[in-house]
């Protein structure tokens, strides 16, 4: 099994966007906002171009959540 990650261009659409846990970055960075995980409802860090990714019709989630669900594909 072949997983690719890689930076998102412009035109990409769909997909997966993954946050931060706060466990990993336990203060975060100025602009992020604490949110919970759709999937498994882990404190992650919503970062700050993530609205504008999920307007491209990304969905958000932990970044182990992200992997599990792209591996399923």
């Amino acid at each position: 099994m072949e997983i690719r990650i890689w930076p998102r261009r412009p035109e990409e659409k769909g997909g997966y966007i993954m946050m931060p846990l706060k466990k990993n970055v336990p203060e975060g960075r100025p602009g992020w906002k604490l949110v919970k995980c759709p999937e498994c409802g882990c404190e992650c860090w919503e970062i700050l171009f993530l609205p504008i990714v999920i307007r491209q019709g990304a969905i958000a989630l932990r970044t182990e959540c992200a992997i599990r669900k792209g591996m399923e594909r």
